[in-house]
């Protein structure tokens, strides 16, 4: 067996230079943890799910180019509700309170940098519906009264107001409109350090505001803006990271136990420490590397250490049952060297499948998702490393000969254990067992059938920050809006020359696909310049008509129009040669309905993006601030599956290469299937929706599930004699550290079921489960599969390695494992 021959090979270099190999890991984690000098925490929440190469990337460049801004503005929105009951938002008092907020956040924004540019520019004229109604109503005693609604007349131009008002109550008779709330929109342009710094100090001067519930008498306001979303999300990440600080020490706890059990008292101090501190350090050397690769860093990946930690200890656990199963052999080179040729091959299966499991979530298209993949996979395989390098001459190191007297004074105890896993090896493999199983099977897979089907998919990104932070408060007072009116802003950047009536008829044709895709308004309903313009050119060739001339609508009185109202950012144009006014862009808004569900929203998008791109004649290009995370809301069931599907490959061609079995690697790829649809079923089960992070959850567990078969039928297809004995081999080998294993992981995790943040609880609860399920499919369901489809009885000479052999007297099963 050519696996036994390498971990021979690498035990006796251990064994031969063990303080060399501790001193040269040592120098190789000081070299890649140097690295965090220049470690770089990434501030923008928008980059942590949307790459700069993707859709939404090309569309947010779009967006910027057209308004002329390098970097995305910082934006912000704050709702006011009225206090009393029957009152509406537009009475003077509640103004007053209003404008309190307003003329602060107003004055921000409105702050001039060195060239005079204000720092909303060109985005200032987004409150001016508010600013126009709210003066009309002061001068109407707190009664306004308007000609229609959503649309306010005012200067030959129709202002909307469907983007401040979510609940409003309009009389046609009277022409009088009040509302019980009202939203304020505000975009900071975030190149200047000092117009960065006043849009930062206002904002978090109103959070901590909107937090008192008295701060104002007749209205209560929420704010929600990018600066506090990011630093909710490290809030929410410091907090993870404190309760992780209790795990730790439980897992301590449990690692002092198992050690002290396992070895003399006076090494395990040593074997305590080494066993945290490796994978520990290889965490720290992963980041460093990161580091030097340039990567930012971002606040999920505060899990890290501990997600390694749990999983690190896992193959120390291992190596020390497997060092104290061979205590007979006083040659502790040759001990070392029996130790590795052991546990090696399981542990290497192990390792590279968390690795490459972990290497696949590097591929997910959201990037805090996957950094965190990357940072884990190399954490994972530097531990792998140092496992060996350390680790190993650790524990070859601290032999303590006198040990020896410790394990015979155990002998009645293993006895027992041994007659319990003997029983159980014998209910597995018989008719009664087999019969429990398909009962196990069938309820399980009953209840997690329903859980797949009945999982939502969408994502809301109140998820993203911590339950009791009050932006979810203002996510949540945001969704009337959404469901009443939802801006989609669209950038023309080929517009149709009106002049050519073919060109305005297809530009009227696309517009008329657009306002059908499902959840877009109809009926003209969109907010787009031509119309109210080319009513205006009517007026200005009034003359012309009059004398019996054809109305040809052109741009020629489109710079008369635009400083009439203004001179919004709603057209780009410029003077011709010929003294023609050319059109060069402009931007339009769909309006829909019903979008504060994310997954309506996403298909209402793609429908849009599809219909852009078919009329590819005006290259034109969706904007929404959320484009990203709408896209893989889009794919995340068929990503999922895929990612699925790649890893239990990957996994099953790692299996084989060790195994070299075919039937032991389809049993194993079968349990891992099994594994990860139960666990996708489980966590419906539990709450959780189909969204980017139960996608990267999932995949990250296929790597965990193949701890809890590759152990089990590693050692079951190297073991000799009938089913019962090989099943009693295995289990008895594997038993105890598989739960040791599992128990440690859960132990890191369980205080990250405290966190108030969707994320991160999503994560310890894919943790659990997979612990639990893949403890009962390891333990039960797959020794039930092994021996059912095993031949009778396998001879010792059948499955002895060629190269490597050792004393016959050598006990077939490790009877001190019981007794631990």
């Amino acid at each position: 067996m050519g696996w036994d021959v390498i971990s021979a090979v690498v035990a006796r270099l251990l064994a031969a230079y063990p303080v060399y190999s501790i001193l040269l890991s040592i120098l190789s984690i000081l070299v890649l943890s140097s690295g965090l000098v220049h470690i770089r925490l990434e501030p923008d929440i928008r980059k942590a799910f949307s790459p700069d190469d993707s859709d939404a990337g090309y569309e947010t460049r779009v967006w910027l180019e057209y308004y002329g801004l390098d970097i995305y503005p910082e934006r912000a929105f704050c709702i006011f509700t009225a206090k009393r009951e029957n009152s509406s938002i537009l009475q003077e008092g509640a103004l007053a309170d209003i404008y309190t907020v307003d003329n602060r956040l107003s004055a921000a924004v409105g702050y001039q940098d060195g060239d005079g540019r204000k720092n909303c520019d060109p985005l200032c004229d987004l409150n001016s519906p508010f600013h126009l109604l709210a003066n009309l109503t002061r001068r109407n005693n707190g009664t306004t009264s308007v000609f229609t609604y959503p649309d306010m007349p005012y200067s030959g131009l129709d202002i909307f107001l469907g983007l401040h008002l979510s609940n409003a109550d309009f009389e046609p008779p009277t022409e009088r409109i009040s509302s019980k709330s009202l939203v304020l929109w505000y975009f900071s342009r975030s190149d200047t350090p000092e117009g960065k710094l006043a849009f930062k100090d206002a904002i978090d001067e109103l959070f901590q505001l909107s937090k008192n519930s008295s701060a104002f008498e007749h209205v209560q306001f929420t704010i929600f803006s990018d600066q506090v979303a990011n630093r909710e999300m490290i809030r929410g990440a410091i907090e993870a990271t404190t309760l992780m600080t209790i795990g730790f020490f439980l897992l301590l706890t449990q690692v002092i136990i198992v050690i002290v059990r396992l070895s003399s008292v006076k090494m395990a101090f040593y074997l305590v420490a080494t066993s945290l501190l490796t994978p520990m350090a290889a965490t720290v050397a992963s980041f460093g590397a990161i580091c030097w690769m340039g990567f930012p860093s971002f606040s999920i990946q505060c899990v890290t250490p501990f997600l390694v930690l749990g999983i690190g200890v896992d193959d120390a656990f291992i190596l020390l049952h497997r060092w104290k199963h061979h205590i007979a052999i006083t040659d502790t080179p040759r001990r070392l060297e029996q130790v590795i040729v052991d546990v090696g091959p399981s542990i290497t299966i192990t390792s590279l499948t968390n690795i490459i499991a972990f290497g696949i979530g590097f591929l997910t298209p959201t990037p805090q998702m996957s950094l965190f993949c990357l940072t884990a996979s190399l954490a994972l395989l530097l531990d792998y490393i140092f496992t060996y390098t350390i680790l190993a001459p650790i524990v070859f190191l601290c032999n303590d000969p006198d040990y020896k007297s410790i394990a015979n004074e155990t002998e009645p105890k293993i006895s027992r254990a041994d007659t319990w896993l003997s029983k159980y090896s014998s209910f597995v493999c018989s008719v009664k067992g087999r019969v429990a199983c398909i009962m196990v099977l069938l309820g399980m897979y009953a209840l997690t059938t329903y859980g797949v089907v009945t999982m939502k998919t969408t994502f809301e990104p109140a998820k993203a920050f911590p339950s009791n932070s009050k932006l979810v408060d203002s996510l949540s007072n945001i969704k009337p809006v959404f469901n009443r009116y939802f801006p989609i802003t669209v950038i023309v950047n080929n517009p149709p020359n009106i002049e050519i009536k073919a060109e305005y008829d297809s530009f009227n044709n696309m517009m008329d696909r657009l306002e059908h895709v499902p959840g877009i308004r109809g009926d003209n309903r969109s907010l787009i310049f031509l119309p109210q313009y080319v009513n205006f050119d009517k007026t200005m060739n009034i003359l012309s008509t009059l004398v019996g001339e054809k109305y040809r609508p052109s741009y020629d009185n489109l710079p008369t129009w635009m400083d009439a109202i203004g001179n919004p950012p709603l057209v780009k144009y410029h003077m011709g040669d010929d003294n023609k006014t050319i059109v060069t862009a402009f931007r339009l808004t769909l309006l829909g309905k019903g979008m504060s569900e994310w997954a309506e929203r996403a298909r209402a998008m793609q429908h849009i993006r599809t219909i852009l791109h078919e009329e590819s004649q005006f290259n034109a290009t969706l904007f929404d601030c959320d484009s990203a995370i709408l896209s893989i809301i889009l794919t995340v069931g068929t990503d999922l599956i895929g990612s699925i599907a790649v890893t239990v490959v990957c996994m099953a061609i790692v299996c084989f290469v060790f195994i070299a079995n075919f039937n032991a690697v389809a049993v194993i790829t079968s349990v891992i299937a099994s594994i990860c649809y139960v666990l996708v079923g489980g966590l419906s089960l539990w709450g959780a929706d189909l969204d980017p992070v139960i996608q990267v959850d999932v995949l990250l567990a296929t790597g965990f599930s193949v701890d809890y078969t590759a152990h089990v039928a590693y050692n079951f297809f190297r073991a000799r004699g009938t089913p019962q004995e090989r099943v009693y081999s295995s289990l008895a080998e594997m038993a105890m550290p598989m739960c040791e294993a599992g128990l440690s992981t859960f132990l890191c995790m369980l205080p990250l079921i405290f966190v108030p943040t969707y994320a991160i609880v999503c994560f310890a609860k894919t943790v659990f489960l997979v612990v639990a399920i893949g403890l009962l499919h390891g333990l039960f369901i797959l020794p039930v599969i092994l021996a059912l489809f095993s031949k009778d009885s396998i001879n010792e000479k059948d499955n002895i390695p060629a190269a490597i052999t050792f004393s016959a007297a050598e006990p077939l099963v490790d009877k001190d494992l019981n007794a631990v």
